[in-house]
């Protein structure tokens, strides 16, 4: 009777074994004798004799069902790159309006790429294509939980259209890439964006949710054995003007040395910390910090790996520096990303300070890791640093437990440690969770000197809870809900804050959308505050590109009663001109600060191509009475890091003892030199 019991249990193991071996898609990758031209155009000669990716699955608005347009995916290589022909059928309208790199949205129609080179179901790389050849491309971490949309790499597109639908065509070097060398197979799948229908679609399926590297299917047969050691570098050029000053210029570089297929070392000599983008004005009401994008080239490779919950390393409070090094890859089941950088003698005690960071993570379990974070900032006689362990567990395809624990030095450890535990089961549909933090007393002086943490001294409980209804029928197209409750005490048991929100977001097949959010908080800080607020919107085709939003708001904030009215649009009159427009007028009743203020932001972009284009920003505050006026013109010859921009900019607000103006004119060239490829 044992003996049969086991032979039931082994048969029944090898029976899911073998469906969950069936049921994951695979297509051969086809060797390519001549490359393909990339111009949006299926060559079918060039790819005769390659099977085929299709048979697509919504992913929403109708989970398992056939996509209701056909598509068609090639997946080819040579001996330098890889590439990806995505055939896409059509009966309706093509929707494309966005020419702005690495605009993440599902606004207009797109085709996806999603590689795992190190077939090992968590990392991977992620490239979209819109039918104006626009290209997106990101990092994928942690099974799709982590996407960092600030990394670049080399890569070409074009898309076109046919008679009853376009066409995308993607080829990427080996060299942009980080695998496995001699790797035969890897992850893949492919995606598409189709507009008109609402649909999210992936060859394999349903994803719970976008960019799930562990439920895509694999490409087999490649050869991966062709890409070897490459030395590039990027130096730069750069002259600035400003009011009242002469013509200053600068210059310095970046070299990479790819040492393997899968590991690389960066190292930075008075690097381009030269943004060529500016921060736009945000309206904070609330009393913590607000964290922006790293847009510098050097920080970007790996830098998603430190996106933890407790940020332990945030590279924008490095302001300059002048050298620096990073050496990041994946090796078998560890991937890492270490970082070292010497700032200059700005500060009073006129001391070298030396920011260090170093991260590794273990793969574990079928989509799982561990990690370890090193932070460290040393100069003079002082110094801060941090130890920071973590676990992202996926025990199921939409079950998720993630916890860390930091401890900082120098002071008393438990007042300057913090850990969380979090249990998530969420999808494309749903989402919910609840957490538990404990933040030490002193946690944030010690890390905030390298890291991004907004607030300490708390014992925290956090759920959360989203529901998205597909309806589509005559009226509403989807019904979004959420609610999201909070609350934390100090560590000695005072109650420190609640809140409560509450969303309501529908969606008309009109295209008219409506929103209402409700939120209720206590705050204690120098006194007892209570907050609330009532956020209403009403929109008109803001699932797509080009779209007009209105809102108002009104509340208690701290003592005070606020009014905000908001707008914005965003049209394409004529090809290849885009206008945005939003302003925010926030008035405080009392305001014995004059801290009301009227906000107004414009931008026009005209592209020539994708990569040259022209872009004016203006945006003024009646707060400080500031008015700032951006002017650029950028030309990426070698995109994305090969580069010429010109840039003009007009600064004017209101100082005490008089007006602050600034003009400056800046001139920036980038050139990549490979030397040994």
């Amino acid at each position: 009777m044992r003996a049969l019991s086991s032979s039931i249990l082994t048969g029944l193991i090898l029976t899911l074994s073998t469906t969950v071996l069936y049921a994951q898609k695979s297509v051969p990758a086809f060797f390519l004798k001549s490359a393909p031209p990339v111009d949006g155009i299926f060559e079918k000669e060039i790819w005769a004799g390659a099977d085929s990716a299709s048979g697509f699955i919504q992913m929403e608005p109708h989970p398992g069902e056939a996509a209701t347009e056909a598509t068609s995916a090639w997946f080819g290589f040579d001996d330098k790159n890889i590439y990806a022909v995505i055939k896409c059928y059509q009966g309706t309208p093509v929707i494309a309006k966005n020419q702005s790199r690495d605009a993440l949205s599902k606004n207009d129609d797109e085709v996806a790429l999603i590689i795992d080179t190190y077939n090992d179901n968590r990392t991977g790389y992620g490239f979209i294509v819109n039918p104006l050849g626009t290209q997106v491309d990101f990092r994928i971490n942690d099974d799709g939980n982590n996407i960092d949309l600030n990394w670049d790499t080399e890569w070409k597109c074009e898309a076109a259209g046919f008679n009853g639908g376009w066409c995308a065509e993607i080829m990427i070097p080996l060299n942009s890439l980080k695998f496995k060398k001699g790797s035969g197979t890897w992850g893949v799948n492919f995606g598409r964006i189709i507009r008109s229908g609402f649909e999210t679609v992936y060859w394999t399926g349903p994803l719970s949710q976008d960019f799930r590297i562990s439920q895509g299917g694999k490409v087999t047969g490649l050869n991966t054995s062709g890409k070897r050691m490459q030395l590039t570098l990027f130096p730069y050029l750069s002259l600035f003007k400003t009011s009242g000053e002469k013509i200053s210029a600068d210059a310095g570089g970046d070299i990479k040395w790819q040492i393997t297929p899968n590991a690389s070392l960066n190292t930075t000599l008075n690097p381009d910390f030269a943004t060529v983008e500016a921060d736009q004005v945000q309206i904070n009401l609330t009393r913590y910090e607000l964290s922006y994008p790293e847009k510098r080239l050097f920080f970007q490779e790996g830098n998603e790996m430190y996106n933890t919950r407790f940020q332990t390393f945030y590279s924008r409070r490095i302001q300059d520096i002048d050298f620096g090094e990073r050496f990041n890859g994946k090796i078998g089941g560890y991937q890492f990303n270490a970082v070292n950088v010497r700032t200059p003698r700005m500060s009073e005690d006129n001391a070298y300070y030396y920011f260090t960071a170093a991260r590794i993570k273990r793969d574990i379990l079928n989509s799982s890791s561990m990690g370890l974070t090193m932070v460290d900032k040393s100069g003079g006689d002082s110094y801060t640093r941090s130890l920071s362990l973590d676990y992202n567990l996926s025990p199921g395809k939409t079950w998720q437990l993630t916890g860390q624990f930091v401890g900082s030095a120098p002071g008393d450890f438990w007042s300057h440690s913090a850990w969380f535990l979090r249990f998530a089961r969420e999808n494309n549909i749903y989402h919910y969770h609840i957490r538990y933090n404990n933040v030490g007393s002193n946690f944030r002086d010690n890390v905030n000197q390298t890291g991004f943490i907004t607030d300490d001294d708390r014992r925290e409980v956090d759920a959360e809870g989203t529901y998205k209804f597909w309806i589509k029928n005559k009226i509403f197209e989807y019904i979004n809900i959420g609610s999201n409750n909070n609350i934390f005490w100090s560590q000695t048991g005072i109650l420190r804050s609640w809140k409560t929100d509450n969303s309501l977001d529908v969606y008309f097949s009109n295209r008219i959308s409506a929103g209402y959010i409700y939120n209720n908080e206590y705050k204690l800080f120098e006194k007892d505050f209570y907050n609330h607020r009532h956020d209403f919107t009403l929109g008109y085709n803001t699932e797509e590109w080009s779209h007009v939003q209105t809102g108002f708001s009104t509340g208690r904030n701290f003592d005070r009663d606020f009014y905000l009215y908001s707008g914005g649009f965003r049209v394409k009159p004529v090809k290849n001109f885009s206008l945005e427009y939003s302003s925010s007028y926030l008035r405080f009743v009392p305001d014995p600060d004059t801290s009301s203020t009227f906000i107004n932001v414009v931008t026009v972009n005209y592209n020539f191509t994708n990569d040259i284009w022209i872009k004016l920003f203006a945006q003024n505050s009646t707060n400080n009475e500031r008015i700032y006026v951006y002017g650029l013109f950028g030309w990426r010859f070698k995109p994305p890091f090969g580069a010429l921009y010109f840039i003009y900019s007009h600064d004017r607000y209101q100082v005490p003892e008089s007006p602050f103006i600034s003009d400056s004119f800046f001139l920036k060239i980038t050139l990549p030199i490979t030397i040994l490829k």
